[in-house]
């Protein structure tokens, strides 16, 4: 193109305008809103640049960092006679330093520019004498550079270079937008496959568990890899016991014939299929076939996956998986059926352990059966008499119980009363043993359970059989049998039915005895009995930290010094736990129990000394007076109990007389439970949703991280929220029951969604224990099975800060399995309990929330501020997302976007919505446009603070 100097003149001064600068950069400002391609939005960055500005010879190129040279991207197509002023590359030499700083490179005499030499035939041809390079930055690096050609440099003034600035920039914003499309493209494949991944493994898992037998567990396996895994074909063969090298097909699904013989070949490596199982038996790693060619003809087989199947330690047989696809066997999928295999050799080794079992029972059978009578006597002393009073038969037992120095056969054909003399002198009374073994003799009848006493203490039960065959009396057979241990194992038990094993005070059903009897004495001697109930605060932390052997001497240690403080008439019993029960009568005022009272608590305020290492403990007591109180026993148990609760409630290490309004309040928290209760059964329990947004999301469904499930009691209006039945939600009759109700509600709702086009991930709150039964993983299966779309877009659960921290290692256990499962898991109401960091790492979380308690301040509370801003970089170190709830202005979605937060939830956002209103809310959605600049203000600041580390 060439333009006169009459026209150059004409094009700088309209390039000059403010007018022209404005349209080309609002343009260059809806290409941007397009979302284009990098190389389209160059092509047409630069048409705006030639008709706005007047712009000439422009061009933009892409950094090679690899070659050291600028790529030519745009035009794309160069006109004949063009190719010299527009090369395919030019070298990184040619840029200054400061180019690589951000800053524009003005070569304001191209003819005399050392670095540009080579091109100076091709300015002369063009006439250019002046070129400007403007870097283009990507998240903070130099990526690109926009080129322009000019006459003279005067064309370059300073407010065109400001305009071409500004174009770099906004051509730098477009990559960074098209950049995290991509990676938030790939992210939600890789997440799809990883779902995918983790439910065919479960879905294994179960088949291992519930398979009947080996060849079932084998062929289902070939079936689920079909059915749930959506694979062409699956195949597994064993090493043949008598030939090690040649591998049997035990089960196949979806192979052609073809293939199938190539599998089975021998030797393995004559095909490249077989090969390919070779090098995965010698090498004992997973073994992928080339992607992208199609499998001994199989059109639906474009890449195969062998795996080596281990049983016992040892390489056994493969498991060879198709897909139809060349690049289905991604990281991703060959992890997780790495696993896949591991579960399915186990799967073997136990249905042929089980193989093994039974065989080896049936064998057992038989022998049991032929030895039964020699067996079922062999620790039992066994002395038969003939007729003739002679010994007929002794065993080995019985001269051991007796102490005889002779062996069994030395004792047969001696006379019986000789043995009976001998016998007496081990008897504890012989004279008394001598009749009564007379007696028997003379009575000639059987006995069953004469229990004997031994001179050394050992207790026998002696039976005594007359011995008939048909008719004929044959002998006598006496039986014995050391029952020692036994009397003293009931001895003890009958010890462990009125007393505690660990601290030895009288237990529970004592306790009520002793109660009575205290009752009656003081009515009759009008004075006032106090019965407490006192429970060591904090006590789970003691088995937490040391050990429940540590703490059952803490146990011990406690309830002496308690009984030191107590007289002689008072009761200490143990309820069981780290709760007691007291029992002090003859008091003659209320200040004289809170002397005591007092006393007790300061006793159990010194520290305990175990391993060296000192424990503080506080204890809460509640009392009540009898006959101030005139309840039973039971009553009385129960006041002190509800009094001892509130102590707890008003801070802990105190002691609370009962007082009959706190029974009220006992039954309005029980009147909540049944109201409850009767919501199940009426079907008066309500689910609303609230939405979850990412703050760098897009509008619409790719905006939207999910809904979560929030419960409403329906029975009245308006609806009552959790707040006012949170105690019943952990309840134990009551606990499961709601959280199959929530679980199923939830995911049919989720369901619905996607079959309405809204693929919409949900998640739901569970109670610690429904969480913790041992049932909870039956009651998902039971859901999931009815609805199996969810898991195709995610299914997450949510688990108080609180929660785990009952029983920490059973909690671990179940997270870990519903993340194996392929189930999120969240910490909700982050911030609110104890040990929240130690939770964050020990817990196989993928996120947090961050409570609305430290949101709804943030802005005017510093201190908010900091723990909100500490929490969200904790929390990123950690590798865990944070959903921060409770956002209930745009200032405040402002400020957690520009800390990092990654998710929003919040009144601000939307309110809790009822199922059917999630589909039009979802599609309507649309970001506040301040998160994205906030958002890359703080990726460009990280990109920045990392350059200069």
């Amino acid at each position: 193109m060439h333009i006169s100097e009459q026209g150059l003149t004409q094009v700088a001064a309209d390039a000059a305008s403010g007018e022209s600068f404005h349209a080309a950069l609002s343009e260059i400002g809806q290409l941007l809103v397009r979302a284009l391609e990098p190389a389209v939005l160059y092509e047409a960055v630069i048409e705006v640049l030639q008709r706005r500005i007047g712009a000439r010879l422009v061009m933009v190129g892409e950094l090679d960092h690899r070659s050291g040279w600028l790529q030519r991207i745009a035009p794309a197509d160069v006109a004949a006679g063009m190719a010299d002023i527009y090369p395919e590359r030019i070298p990184f030499s040619a840029a200054q330093p400061a180019f690589w700083r951000g800053e524009p490179q003005l070569e304001a005499e191209v003819r005399h520019s050392e670095p540009l030499q080579m091109f100076r035939p091709a300015y002369a041809r063009h006439e250019v004498g002046a070129a400007l390079a403007v870097p283009v930055l990507k998240f903070g690096e130099v990526c690109a550079a926009l080129v322009i050609r000019a006459a003279h440099a005067d064309y370059f003034s300073p407010r065109m270079i400001e305009l071409l600035q500004q174009v770099a920039i906004s051509i730098g914003f477009g990559l960074e937008a098209h950049e995290q499309r991509a990676r938030l493209l790939l992210s939600v494949q890789d997440e799809a496959r990883q779902r995918r991944a983790l439910r065919l493994l479960s879905e294994m898992i179960k088949l291992v568990t519930h398979s009947e037998s080996e060849p079932s567990l084998l062929s289902g396996a070939c079936r689920v890899l079909r059915a749930i895994g959506g694979y062409s074909a699956a195949w597994i063969g064993l090493l043949d016991t008598g030939d090690p090298g040649r591998l049997v097909q035990q089960a196949h699904e979806g192979l052609d014939a073809g293939l199938l013989q190539d599998l089975q070949s021998s030797p393995l490596d004559q095909t490249p299929a077989g090969a390919m199982v070779a090098r995965a038996l010698a090498l004992g790693q997973p073994q992928s076939s080339h992607p992208g060619t199609a499998q001994s003809g199989c059109a639906d087989v474009q890449s195969l996956l062998a795996l080596p199947l281990r049983v016992a330690g040892a390489i056994a047989g493969c498991l060879v998986v198709g897909a139809a696809t060349a690049d289905a066997f991604g990281d991703i999928e060959i992890q997780a059926f790495a696993e896949m295999a591991v579960e399915l050799g186990l799967g073997i080794q136990v249905q042929r352990a089980q193989a093994a079992r039974l065989a080896a029972e049936q064998e057992l059978r038989f022998s049991l059966q032929y030895f039964r009578t020699v067996l079922s006597n062999q620790h039992a002393g066994i002395l038969v008499v003939s007729e003739d009073d002679r010994v007929g038969f002794a065993n080995e037992a019985f001269c051991t119980l007796f102490g005889l120095s002779e062996s069994p056969a030395e004792l047969e054909g001696r006379a019986a009363d000789w043995l009976y003399a001998r016998l007496l002198s081990t008897y504890a009374d012989p004279p008394s043993a001598e009749r009564r073994i007379s007696q028997v003799l003379q009575q000639d009848l059987p006995v069953k359970g004469d229990e004997v006493t031994m001179g050394d203490g050992r207790i026998f039960l002696r039976d005594f059989t007359p011995v008939r065959v048909g008719e004929v009396a044959s002998g006598r057979l006496w039986h014995h049998r050391d029952i020692t241990r036994q009397k003293m194992h009931e001895a003890r038990v009958e010890r462990l039915a009125f007393y505690d094993v660990v601290t030895g005070l009288p237990n529970r059903r004592l306790l009520f005895e002793l109660l009575e009897q205290a009752r009656t004495r003081a009515s009759t001697q009008g004075s006032l009995l106090a019965v407490g109930v006192l429970d060591l605060d904090r006590f789970k932390s003691v088995n937490d930290t040391i050990g429940h052997g540590g703490g059952d001497h803490v146990l011990a240690e406690a309830s002496a010094r308690v009984v030191g403080m107590l007289r002689e008439a008072d009761v200490l019993a143990r309820f069981g736990g780290d709760e007691f029960a007291l029992v002090i009568p003859g008091l003659d005022s209320r200040e004289q129990l809170d002397v005591i009272s007092r006393c007790i608590l300061q006793a159990l305020r010194a520290p305990f000394n175990l391993m060296g290492e000192q424990l503080y403990l506080s204890a809460s007591i509640g009392w009540t007076l009898f006959p101030l109180d005139e309840s039973d026993a039971e009553g009385l148990v129960r006041h002190a109990d509800l009094a001892m609760y509130q102590a707890k409630d008003e801070g802990k290490d105190r002691g609370m007389l009962y007082e009959p309004a706190m029974e009220l309040e006992q039954v309005r928290l029980q009147a909540m439970r049944e109201r409850i209760a009767q919501a199940l059964q009426q079907d008066q329990l309500l689910l609303l949703f609230q939405p979850i947004v990412y703050i760098d999301g897009l509008p619409g469904l790719h905006g939207v991280a999910g809904m979560e499930a929030l419960l409403r009691l329906s029975d009245s209006d308006p609806l009552v929220e959790p707040g006012n039945f949170m105690h019943v939600l952990d309840d134990p009759q009551l606990a499961r029951p709601i959280g199959r109700y929530v679980l199923e509600e939830a995911l049919r709702c989720c369901q619905s969604w996607i079959r309405a086009g809204v693929s919409i991930p949900v998640s739901v709150n569970i109670s610690t224990r429904h969480l913790l039964h041992p049932a909870f993983f039956t009651d998902i299966d039971a859901v999931l099975e009815n609805y199996p779309d969810v898991m195709d877009v995610g299914f997450g659960i949510e688990v108080t800060e609180t929660g785990p921290s009952m029983d920490h290692t059973r909690a671990k256990e179940v997270i870990e399995e519903c993340r194996r499962r392929g189930i999120r898991v969240g910490l909700d109401d982050f911030g609110t309990g104890s040990a929240s960091l130690s939770h964050i790492q020990k817990l196989d979380i993928e996120h947090i929330k961050l409570d609305q308690s430290f949101v709804r301040d943030i802005i005017s509370d510093d201190r908010n501020m900091a723990i909100a801003a500490g929490v969200i970089t904790t929390a990123r170190m950690l590798a865990k997302a944070v959903i921060a709830e409770g956002v209930e202005t745009s200032d405040q979605g402002d400020l957690l976007a520009s800390l990092g937060c990654h998710q929003l939830q919040g009144f601000w956002i939307s309110r809790p919505m009822p199922a059917a209103q999630v589909p039009g809310w979802v599609a309507g959605w649309v970001p506040p446009g301040s998160w994205g600049s906030l958002v890359n203000e703080r990726q460009s600041l990280l990109a920045s603070q990392q350059g200069i580390a």
